[in-house]
């Protein structure tokens, strides 16, 4: 799924330490890539440590998108 569709991330480690990274905000300087390339880094990399993950994401605006691919798709094949 495109990092575009998340709007933070919450990373809680095992001493109770939460890690928030405001994707939203980051996605108006970076690239999506560079935020995915950073995220799987960083999870792997504390993969023990940590001890839940929490992802919030942006259901209108991936709706939308579901919405409107999926009347394309139909209007190319029924036309």
């Amino acid at each position: 799924m495109p990092v575009k569709y998340l709007l933070y991330i919450n990373i809680i480690l095992k001493n109770n330490i939460t890690i928030h990274y405001d994707i939203a905000k980051e996605l108006k300087t970076k690239k999506q890539e560079t935020i995915a390339r950073f995220l799987r880094k960083t999870i792997e990399q504390n993969y023990l440590k940590i001890k839940n993950v929490d992802l919030k994401f942006d259901i209108p605006a991936l709706k939308r998108d579901m919405e409107l691919r999926t009347s394309t798709i139909l209007g190319k094949t029924f036309k």
